[in-house]
């Protein structure tokens, strides 16, 4: 008997432990150091004036005032319940969110239409060609050339779970007949990472091995703020140029 009593004795702590270990599971994410984001999950009860967030550091959900950030567009994307969000809460008052990103919605191939650019012959000189004369059956020959030529190609980027990337599409490999045209496509970043920080998105790029060599190319960064971020439409502001894209449709759910 006494046995028996101490063994029920030793599950019923048991039980106990497991229970108390199971309530106090926190859900972990990696936090980049000085990243000032709050990171977490859309809960039932986000609308146009508040969003509900349940923090990846654990503890209950708390509702955010979004009316400031939706005013000045700082909100971007539409939440819906179990999105994984990244906000930039109002040091000044707790309440406030001052810029929300809804990560789900990035997730997902997105792509753009790139048209080819003339391409610069560096042998001729350009007053040389402003110069030269040429007839209107000359004109219209050449720019009937040109405007055969400027088809648009895809450069799409994949925005994965796991902060990794794919690049698909981007300028063709070049020949040597590619190489006489009078046209080239730009060339395409290949990037391979992606993650957020303070309200604006690093996309990492390079660390490709070089041909013949045991040396890998630098890894570099582009940052971009985000401009607009819908269902299917989103635009990124670089250094020196504003990007859009719009999204494959099928491609949300999959990544």
């Amino acid at each position: 008997m006494l046995c028996l009593l101490l063994l029920s004795v030793a599950c019923g702590k048991t039980d106990d432990a497991q229970e108390e270990e199971s309530v106090n599971v926190v859900t972990q994410s990696y936090v980049a150091k000085g990243d000032s984001m709050l990171y977490g999950l859309a809960c039932d009860g986000c609308s146009d004036t508040t969003l509900v967030l349940l923090p990846d550091s654990g503890g209950d959900p708390v509702t955010y005032s979004i009316v400031r950030a939706r005013s000045e567009r700082k909100f971007f994307g539409r939440p819906q319940i179990g999105d994984k969000m990244a906000v930039l809460v109002n040091p000044e008052d707790p309440s406030e969110v001052l810029l929300a990103i809804n990560l789900e919605q990035l997730k997902g191939t997105w792509y753009y239409e790139q048209l080819p650019v003339l391409r610069r012959r560096a042998h001729i000189d350009s007053v040389e060609v402003q110069q030269m004369e040429f007839t209107e059956e000359e004109k219209a020959r050449f720019d009937s050339m040109i405007s055969t030529m400027m088809i648009p190609r895809e450069y799409a980027y994949t925005f994965k779970r796991d902060f990794t990337m794919k690049t698909e599409g981007g300028p063709p490999r070049t020949s040597s007949l590619d190489r006489s045209l009078p046209v080239v496509y730009p060339p395409m970043t290949r990037y391979m990472e992606w993650h957020i920080f303070n309200g604006k998105i690093i996309l990492t790029y390079g660390g490709f091995r070089i041909a013949g060599s045991k040396d890998s190319t630098e890894m570099k960064n582009d940052t971009a703020e985000f401009i607009l971020l819908r269902r299917d439409t989103m635009a990124l502001r670089f250094r020196d140029h504003v990007q859009g894209f719009r999204q494959r449709p099928d491609t949300l759910v999959e990544n």
